[in-house]
């Protein structure tokens, strides 16, 4: 009889442990179900939030949206009824390629260092506020006596612009552009502290017409750069003066520029070089102008980008009846910051600003800028 009950109680504990197993087994599947049911639906609120960026920004997926998301079982690595493999894995996005610098492109486009495609048209009218102050040295009769004075002149241009950009065959673009110049001159003469004398002048005109053409030389590789030549004419139907202000045109202008691009996403570094004949008219050849720049392209996100940019130039000394001018000659330095950002899907609004470095520079300038873009053409 004892035997037996030992028996009977160690099979009830068995029964037990058993049962006890079963519903702690149980207990942990219950709860690894639900912490799965919360993981997807925290993937899929963040899927959710994915594809309304992907709506906000124009970036296309590969099918069709539906405007719902489609059932996924994240357990089993479906979607619906389509397996999803390892090239789309839960909560990847498929971004079209180039679509997260389209800003960084855009700018890249406007400064002349990447090309449009073939039957792709681009107008940018822009509008640039320039200061130019400096000072001379004077002398000044006043009663019989002459005096050491000096006489600043300040000058202040606005200068419309509308550029036109098209993209053809071959990696080539046609370039073209249409100024307009308006310019004010205040000229004050002082002895000391004291103004003796001033005058203020006010003259306007069109610009040069400028025709350029340009195209890709090199393609970017694992060491070389993307490489784009351009020659471009600066026709002389400007005007040299008006009112007795000097506009700066009125030459036939002829040059030729390499720019060299170097892509380290989400960086674009960009040079140049270029060289600028003009030739002679009414005896008077201003000197050929030779000129570098360098700077970076930074995307800070698929609708804005950052520049930071500089640009140094010499021109030699003007000759007047074939003999040169001494001290004529001109060194410029700029140092260039600028922003640009998608406003709607073709048009990017850009703003830089222009600090001179070299007292021929122009003190500071202010450019603002709307490329729209009209695709085939």
């Amino acid at each position: 009889m004892q035997s037996r009950g030992l028996r009977s109680g160690l099979v009830a504990l068995a029964l037990a442990l058993c049962t006890g197993g079963a519903q702690a087994q149980d207990a942990r599947a219950q709860e690894l179900e639900r912490n799965l049911k919360e993981r997807d639906k925290v993937i899929a609120e963040l899927l959710d939030r994915v594809e309304a960026l992907e709506r906000r920004v124009g970036v296309r997926r590969p099918a069709a949206d539906t405007g719902k998301a489609p059932e996924r079982d994240f357990a089993s690595g479906t979607e619906g009824n389509r397996t999803v493999g390892p090239e789309r894995a839960p909560g990847a996005v498929m971004v079209e390629e180039g679509a997260a610098e389209r800003a960084l492109e855009r700018s890249l486009t406007r400064a002349g260092a990447l090309l449009l495609p073939p039957g792709v048209l681009e107008f940018e009218p822009s509008f640039t506020y320039a200061r130019h102050e400096d000072a001379a040295p004077r002398f000044v009769e006043s009663a019989g006596v002459v005096f050491a004075g000096e006489t600043k002149r300040n000058t202040d241009s606005i200068t419309a612009d509308l550029a036109l950009r098209m993209g053809l065959p071959r990696d080539s673009q046609l370039e073209l552009g249409f100024p307009y110049q308006w310019r004010k001159v205040d000229s004050v003469t002082s002895v000391g502290f004291s103004p003796t004398g001033s005058s203020s002048q006010t003259g306007s005109g069109l610009g040069d017409l400028r025709v350029g053409l340009a195209t890709t030389l090199l393609r970017e590789g694992l060491w070389s750069p993307d490489l784009v030549g351009r020659i471009t004419w600066d026709t002389d139907t400007g005007g040299r003066d008006d009112n007795g202000v000097s506009l700066g045109g009125g030459f036939h202008e002829l040059g030729a520029s390499l720019t060299a691009t170097k892509r380290q996403d989400p960086v674009a570094f960009v040079g140049g070089l270029s060289y600028e004949h003009t030739f002679e008219k009414v005896q008077i050849r201003p000197g050929p102008t030779i000129s570098a720049n360098f700077g970076s392209f930074i995307a800070l996100s698929p609708e804005t980008s950052l520049s930071f940019r500089f640009v140094g130039a010499y021109q030699k000394e003007t000759e007047f009846f074939g003999r040169k001018v001494g001290g004529s000659d001109r060194t410029l330095g700029i140092l260039l910051v600028g922003g640009s950002t998608l406003l709607a899907r073709g048009t990017l609004l850009n703003l830089s600003a222009g600090i001179g470095l070299t007292d021929d520079a122009d003190d500071f300038s202010i450019t603002l800028s709307l490329p729209i873009r009209f695709s085939g053409m």
